[in-house]
């Protein structure tokens, strides 16, 4: 297993910030290193006429440290094992170098490396190391013991003073580190939090994060991806509701269009009737106008047939006091032929006692008695006719009344046909005024709805646009998961 990590070392991109991630790149840095070191002992070897010792020195503590960082990847035990071998290192370059100045840089170089780890416990290692190494060595210099060489000048006060610039720096050293230590520690759980985001390609997924953060950069995060989560999850829901909604909206609104072209059709057909009616009530108005003066013009007549009648009632009246006025003649000639015809007889009657002398004048009484008595039978005959011309003109004079009545009656029934043809004239000419103003709504009325149907044309067009917009906005919500 151990095996397998060091050889295949590249980690997943959420696990590049980890601390352990940062301290396992960390090994392979030191392992790279301290092969650097390697090549340096052998180089100062070389220079210093000593690289015999130095070869096998630093073979064996770069072999020994491979091994190590074979056996225990981004252990504990690795990261000091590796402090000490850099610091024997810079222990080994000191003694090559023969105790040279410059040669004691390389414990401050290679106490700086170890901020690598992120970590203050290899750092208190070197550092103790380093400081072991300088009081060992020195007192092995002093006494010239197994050829060791630390210092160029021996002496404790070298070791105190080396070993105050290496407390200082180790001081220094170990508060980045904590600092780094934290830093990383922030950087991983962010990193955390952004492979939980991540986890799914192509979508972002803001789960409920179930281990609590440490660092207040990473809370503060939490807190910012909890509150974002919040508002996504109300945006969606509001999405969904104003989809709903648009959707309903785009359905009611196509209904609604159709009922408007139902209702616009009808409005049509009945603007069409209304016009045909409206023609309809013009013809009949001006017929009932023609009616009218058709009644009138009847009245007119009527009025003086009743006239004619009253005038031929009058001439019945007057024939008929004619008639009586003649009857009376009559009477006076019947009574002039009575006395003529006894005045007649009178004569006869002393026309026979006068004899002879008397017969001339019994001649003229004759014929004046036959004249008497025709006068007589003519007057019975003219009384007779008159009686029957009386009763005759008697029942023309009652005809007449009757006529002049029924004329009367049709007058009275043309002034009332004209008074009601002239309330359906008017009546018409209102009818016509309201279907008029009747046409003039419906106009208005249509084109209301013509405007309502434009409306409704544009709400649906805003409606699908809408309904796009949200469709568009929900894929783009949509590459967020919360759970």
């Amino acid at each position: 297993m151990a095996m397998t990590t060091w050889l295949h070392p590249h980690a997943p991109q959420r696990d590049l910030i980890s601390l352990s991630a940062i301290r396992q790149r960390a090994d392979r840095l030191m392992l790279v290193l301290i092969w650097a070191m390697w090549g340096v002992s052998l180089c100062v070897g070389y220079m210093n006429d000593n690289m015999a010792q130095g070869a096998i020195i630093s073979t064996l503590l770069t072999c020994a440290s491979t091994l190590l960082a074979m056996l225990f990847p981004g252990s504990l035990l690795l990261r000091l094992s590796f402090a000490f071998v850099l610091m024997a290192f810079s222990a080994l370059l000191i003694h090559l170098g023969e105790g040279e100045t410059e040669y004691h840089f390389s414990v401050f170089v290679l106490l700086s490396a170890l901020l690598a780890w992120r970590d203050w416990r290899p750092l208190v290692m070197g550092a103790a190391v380093i400081a072991l190494h300088h009081l060992v060595f020195n007192y092995l210099q002093e006494n010239g013991l197994y050829g060791v060489v630390v210092f160029m000048h021996t002496g404790f006060h070298m070791v105190v003073f080396h070993g105050l610039f290496v407390v200082v720096q180790t001081a220094i050293l170990v508060l980045l580190a904590v600092r780094m230590e934290q830093d990383a520690r922030s950087a991983s759980e962010v990193a955390r939090l952004a492979g939980v985001i991540n986890r799914e390609p192509g979508y972002l997924t803001l789960a409920v994060d179930s281990e609590p953060a440490d660092s207040s950069f990473a809370r503060t995060f939490s807190l910012t991806l909890g509150t974002m989560r919040s508002t996504l999850e109300q945006v969606s829901a509001n999405i969904g509701q104003l989809l709903e909604a648009s959707r309903a909206l785009r359905q009611r609104n196509s209904a609604l269009s159709e009922r408007t072209d139902h209702q616009a059709s009808s409005l049509a057909t009945a603007a069409s009737a209304m016009e045909h009616l409206s023609t309809v009530a013009t013809q009949t108005s001006q017929k009932a106008i023609q009616v009218r003066e058709m009644a009138l013009s009847a009245s007119e007549v009527a009025e003086q047939g009743g006239e004619n009648v009253r005038r031929a009632v009058a001439a019945m009246d007057q024939i008929r006091e004619e008639s009586q006025r003649i009857y009376a003649i009559l009477e006076l000639i019947d009574g002039i032929a009575f006395q003529t015809n006894i005045l007649s007889l009178n004569a006869s009657v002393e026309a026979a006692r006068a004899g002879e002398h008397g017969k001339g004048f019994a001649v003229v009484a004759s014929e004046v008695r036959m004249l008497a008595q025709r006068s007589e039978e003519a007057a019975k005959e003219i009384r007779q006719l008159l009686t029957t011309s009386q009763t005759t003109t008697q029942q023309g004079v009652e005809h007449v009344e009757h006529a002049g009545q029924t004329m009367k009656s049709i007058i009275e029934n043309i002034e009332g046909l004209r008074s009601l043809l002239e309330e359906l004239s008017q009546m018409s000419e209102d009818q016509r005024d309201s279907i008029a103003q009747m046409n003039g709504s419906i106009a208005s009325i249509d084109a209301s709805v013509q405007e309502n149907v434009r409306h409704v044309a544009q709400t649906i067009q805003v409606a699908e646009q809408q309904q796009q917009q949200t469709g568009q906005l929900k894929e783009a919500i949509a590459v967020f998961r919360f759970d």
